[in-house]
């Protein structure tokens, strides 16, 4: 089967699996977790500063010249992990020569004194009132029954051609994983576990262990047994009972996964050589981090380093996609990690191969799905305390089909992380929308509720040449809007706006009832391309007004060959009067017609400007000659809707 991959939408790309209602550990239908507590004057943030990985001392320097504590230094990927009780400490470190961003990882709240738990938190955490009550139900001990996930996937077939290579490590990035569990003990190595809490390794013996008390400690307990739980005639059997599993503990006992705690455990990951990693969460607090928010881009930034350290080290990185019942197509902002391009996202299906009805979705977001278990079919798996319990969430899925990696990377030991993400997706199971469900759209070998189709065990084990995997990625084009020459306003005389056209310039920010309507700032450089930069005296004054108005680049000519992809930044703020009859478009323009690109619209309620990121395939274009057009309309008569981009790229892989 081959297949092409577009990905496009509102969001930047990416995630937590949560067992049905959530996972580690952010809001429900919200963007934060509610942390409750009190700032006090020494009180102690944390933060990620980035740099050059050649550049890591002479940052570590400044933090502690301006206030800061050095809590650790990824110097590979050029990360140092901060702590700082200086109210003007990010502002300060964004000045220095070198830093390229500062972001608080905690939304404003206290480090708590490292191995305690935070008063408050734990209350409020996405574990503590969503996990918890999802994680299922105890059960007596099985006798190993082949259940209906194994069967789904076909592994219980493949245990009998390769139940996986004792060279092949899961690492498990959780709440800590109980290894001395009859079912885990046999494959649990503890020489390579870790705990990673406040962005620091800790290999003392059962660092990583589940924090007794925690909210939903027994979490990565279970998701472990999924991965790898052993063949040995008792309990359950994993996809990959003869591998191996490592935890590496990310949850704090206040039931959050920081981004410190995240990039360190997967550093240790790819550093100690696991093929692979499950990551059963979103990182905490956001749900989706918005570029725009110098915050929230360092946190981006920070954890995709980490997930492109590890692609470079030999590891895939697997993501659950939610359990927010949400097309996250539809979202702005990424869902961390799952949203990253070297991530794979996993939605979960049930017994009956339809999507669960907690699942989030997307065609432009989620690579495949796995079991997830819903109602009285629900996944039978290991617990802790040492017993068994069902389970059910995409905190399911994406352990299945981490252990479908791992079995692909037994049965190809030389093949790269591009190859296994290539196999996995290829040998998936096509699976078509259901009859009479209008939230799925696309094909059978791609849609939205199952993307390339359910994960294959058995062709992971029994058949798939690797092949030669994708090249390194090259530029193609370039803009960032920094020379306004390069783009023609109105190239074709015929835009019809009356106000607010198009410009080349830096925008001043606008606001309404404190919604952002045009922003202030750009996501590279002082430019971007901007609907009426000026602020003027009151919010319409610069607005998009009477029409259309476009934007057109140079010709760009492109490669004849290689998969060729455009990435671009964009924002679309709005008021309710613009009744979806505005639109911001991107298109490609060839002498035989027009390519859409990205078609936004605006809706019926009230909508701040935020920067987003789209993607989307231009390999179909290969060889030709083509014109980015952009173009925005105020197509309601007297609506209030500002639009900008920025940063559009080409590349050729």
């Amino acid at each position: 089967m081959t297949r092409t991959r577009l990905s496009l939408g509102t969001r930047t790309a990416a995630a937590v699996a949560l067992a049905v209602a959530a996972t580690t550990l952010s809001t429900q239908g919200s963007s934060a977790t509610s942390l409750s507590g009190t700032h006090v004057a020494d009180s102690v943030r944390a933060y990620l500063v980035l740099t050059d990985p050649g550049n890591t001392d002479a940052v570590a320097k400044a933090v502690t010249a301006n206030g800061g504590k050095v809590q650790n230094t990824f110097a590979q990927i050029g990360v140092v992990v901060a702590h700082s009780g200086a109210d003007d400490f990010a502002a300060t470190m964004r000045k220095v020569t070198g830093v390229q961003k500062v972001g608080d990882t905690r939304g404003g709240y206290d480090v708590p004194p490292e191995g305690t738990r935070a008063a408050g938190p734990e209350r409020d955490s996405t574990a503590r009132r969503y996990l918890e009550p999802q994680l299922g139900s105890a059960i007596a001990a099985p006798a190993e029954p082949v259940d209906w996930n194994m069967q789904q996937m076909g592994a219980d077939k493949a245990w009998a051609i390769n139940p996986g290579s004792r060279g092949v490590t899961v690492g498990i990035l959780d709440t800590g994983v109980q290894g001395t569990h009859e079912d885990l003990r046999d494959n649990f190595d503890s020489a390579n576990s870790v705990s990673c809490l406040y962005g620091k390794p800790n290999t003392s013996p059962g660092a990583w262990e589940p924090d007794a008390g925690a909210p939903a400690a027994g979490h990565g307990t279970s998701v472990a047994g999924i991965v790898a739980a052993a063949k040995n005639g008792k309990g359950v059997v994993g996809v990959a009972p003869n591998v191996r599993i490592a935890s590496v503990k990310v949850m704090e006992p206040s039931g959050n996964m920081f981004p410190e705690n995240v990039v360190c455990g997967l550093m240790w990951s790819a550093d100690h050589g696991f093929k692979v990693t499950n990551n059963s969460y979103y990182v905490d607090p956001i749900m989706f981090n918005n570029p725009g928010d110098p915050d929230q881009a360092a946190v981006i930034e920070g954890v995709q380093r980490a997930v492109d350290h590890a692609r470079g080290k030999g590891g895939v990185t697997v993501a659950a996609a939610g359990n927010y019942s949400t097309n996250l197509d539809t979202e702005p902002g990424l869902f961390l990690p799952g949203d990253l391009p070297n991530a794979v996202s996993v939605t979960a299906d049930t017994v009956d191969k339809k999507l669960a009805s907690y699942s989030n979705y997307g065609l432009d977001t989620v690579e495949l799905t796995a079991p997830g278990g819903e109602g009285s079919a629900m996944i039978n798996t290991t617990a802790l305390g040492g017993g068994y319990t069902t389970f059910n969430g995409t905190s399911a899925s994406s352990p299945h089909t981490a252990g479908v990696v791992a079995l692909l990377a037994s049965a190809h030991p030389q093949a790269t992380p591009d190859q296994l993400r290539s196999m996995l997706l290829t040998q998936a199971i096509d699976t078509p929308c259901p009859a009479g469900d209008s939230r799925c759209t696309g094909s059978a070998a791609k849609n939205s509720h199952f993307g390339e189709g359910i994960a294959n065990a058995l062709a992971a084990v029994s058949g798939g040449d690797p092949g030669p995997g994708p090249g390194p990625e090259t530029p193609v084009y370039t803009s960032d809007f920094e020379t306004p020459a390069a783009w023609t306003i109105n190239a074709g005389g015929t835009d019809t706006a009356t106000a607010g056209r198009f410009e080349v310039a830096g925008p001043s920010a606008t606001s309404y009832n404190s919604l952002t309507m045009q922003r202030g700032d750009t996501t590279s450089g002082t430019r971007a391309l901007v609907t009426g930069a000026a602020a003027g005296a009151a919010v319409g004054d610069n607005d998009l007004d009477g029409g259309v108005t476009s934007a057109l680049s140079a010709p760009i000519q492109l490669p004849a060959d290689g998969t060729l992809s455009l990435k671009l930044s964009w924002y679309l703020g709005y008021l309710s009067n613009s009744a979806g009859a505005d639109y911001l478009r991107v298109r490609a323009i060839t002498p035989d017609g027009a390519t859409v690109l990205l078609d936004r619209k605006t809706g019926s309620t009230d909508t701040a400007a935020q920067w987003s990121t789209a993607t989307a395939d231009l390999t179909a274009l290969a060889g030709k000659t083509i014109r980015i057009a952009v173009e925005a309309a105020d197509a309601a008569g007297g609506s209030l809707v500002e639009a900008g981009v920025d940063d559009i790229r080409i590349t050729r892989r």
